[in-house]
């Protein structure tokens, strides 16, 4: 018997709302650990926190990537045939991007490392077509109108400042890192729809938690967990459980459900909930060309994520 036009396109619609609602979800997620991390970056350096979140996120994600592999060698011959996908997710998200993006903040701005990374959405929906996506007019133009709402709530509509903004080495980084982060995203794509989410961010935790240790080594990052307050510790579990195992599980969920092209964009959606989380519990003011980089925000979000899934 056929089945009915609006049945057969209710299922992908659905799943594409749940993709979306998830992605919301994450960069809320990510958004929060910018506020814990400052908490936590009082009593530990940036490569003592990275890799203690990491491990953290792995003892956490450990039950349930055992769980989706309970199969054994079904789950042993999923990894097998995504290992060189896998391997680049590792090497690329796990390990080079912390890497490149705190050699960055060392090195150049923040607001530098922040606009350059902010180049890792556009960068990746440019290259989506390698991953089989087609780069739809009104999605390339979603993200772009994305980023430049992004830039606003950045640079806090400081535009003179962004002009007079000096350009050094620490930059190379933060655009070496943007790119890590792009060829991250196009790599999952190959990968979700072969490997449990669990199991992914797993070996990417675990991978990075083993590279973050020994490029801190020198600054004793065990010694530094032993002195850190109960409140850093709360916050370290926390941005682990919420940026690094949510945000992690939902982001590829939605790569695997509405595609890389659309999942990337609400990335732009962080520097948004960032400063609106400032605003609530730092009390930092609001100006009006965040709440103008916000709606551009937005509407570049509807704009991308118009139609059905990839």
């Amino acid at each position: 018997m056929a089945v009915p036009a609006s049945t057969a396109l209710a299922a992908p619609r659905e799943l594409a709302a749940r993709a979306y609602l998830g992605l919301t979800v994450a960069t809320v997620c990510w958004a929060a650990a910018f506020i814990l991390g400052k908490v936590v970056l009082r009593e530990m350096t940036p490569f003592a926190l990275g890799a203690w979140r990491y491990v953290v996120a792995t003892g956490l994600l450990l039950p349930f990537a055992l769980r989706s592999g309970a199969a054994g060698v079904a789950s042993l011959a999923m990894v097998r045939g995504a290992m060189l996908p896998l391997a680049v997710m590792v090497f690329f998200g796990g390990v080079l991007y912390p890497w490149l993006f705190l050699a960055a903040l060392a090195r150049t701005s923040a607001a530098n490392t922040s606009l350059l990374i902010a180049l890792n959405p556009v960068l990746t929906l440019l290259l989506s077509p390698l991953v089989g996506e087609r780069l739809v007019r009104s999605r390339l133009a979603g993200a772009l109108l994305a980023f430049a709402g992004a830039i606003l709530v950045i640079s806090k509509g400081d535009l003179g400042g962004l002009l007079a903004l000096r350009v050094d080495a620490g930059d190379l980084y933060a655009l070496a890192a943007a790119g890590c982060w792009a060829t991250f995203n196009l790599t999952s794509r190959l990968v979700v729809d072969r490997v449990p989410a669990s199991l992914v961010n797993l070996l990417v935790f675990s991978g990075g938690a083993v590279a973050l240790y020994a490029l801190g080594a020198a600054e004793d990052p065990l010694a530094q967990l032993a002195d850190a307050t109960i409140p850093a510790l709360a916050a370290l579990v926390a941005m682990a459980l919420l940026s690094s195992v949510v945000a992690g599980q939902l982001f590829l969920v939605g790569v695997r459900d509405a595609g890389v092209g659309r999942a990337v964009v609400f990335i732009y959606l962080v520097p948004v909930l960032t400063a609106l989380l400032s605003v609530l519990l730092l009390g930092e003011e609001l100006s009006s060309a965040q709440l103008l980089g916000g709606t551009a925000v937005l509407t570049g979000l509807l704009l991308t994520t118009r139609g059905g899934p990839a």
